[in-house]
């Protein structure tokens, strides 16, 4: 398995994560109720495993290591400051519920769904043509290892089948990598 293929799975389960923050902000526009608890919840996981395990390993551990071994690479840098981008709105997403202000938290909430489903495809496609040329079998395998060692399973932050039934019209279910199955039966993922 290719470290393009485990951030191509992150992707996939963040976007389970924007489907329920989407669904939420349709029923409040709607003029539905929402459960606070319901979006605590899913804004810890887009800081818990959105920024602190999945950006925070592309920004040490992939970026770094695509960088030096294609400097030239500009892509690199837009996708760099999207996240930088992606971590204002969600604090402007937190504000507004802290402060509770409901058009604030529609809006940001709907700003980050479209930065960060276009930044994920931008990702999907990019991160992949720019390692096929950059690393070498042993330092995707080495990127494979460290992304593997830190892993937060998505369970951990919230109950995405629960939340699915609640605010989408239907679950979907991503199994982890197979990578991270091994690397969690040897006790490297919790």
């Amino acid at each position: 398995m290719k470290c393009t293929d485990l951030v191509i799975q992150d992707h996939e389960i963040l976007r389970r994560g924007l489907s329920i923050l989407d669904g939420m902000v349709s029923k409040l526009e709607e003029g539905a109720r929402i459960e606070i608890a319901d979006v605590v919840s899913i804004m810890k996981f887009l800081r818990l495993f959105g920024d602190q395990y999945h950006q925070n390993t592309e920004e040490n551990i992939l970026f770094p290591a695509l960088m030096c071994a294609a400097p030239q690479e500009s892509a690199l840098a837009q996708i760099l400051s999207e996240h930088s981008e992606d971590r204002r709105l969600v604090n402007a997403i937190e504000n507004a519920l802290k402060f509770k202000v409901g058009i604030d938290f529609v809006r940001s909430s709907r700003q980050l769904s479209v930065l960060l489903r276009s930044h994920l495809d931008k990702e999907d496609t990019v991160l992949g043509l720019i390692a096929e040329k950059a690393l070498s079998a042993a330092e995707d395998n080495l990127i494979v290892a460290e992304f593997t060692k830190n892993y937060i399973r998505p369970e951990s932050c919230v109950n995405f089948s629960w939340l699915e039934r609640k605010y989408t019209s239907k679950p979907t279910v991503t199994p982890l990598a197979p990578g991270r199955e091994i690397a969690r039966a040897r006790g490297a993922v919790g």
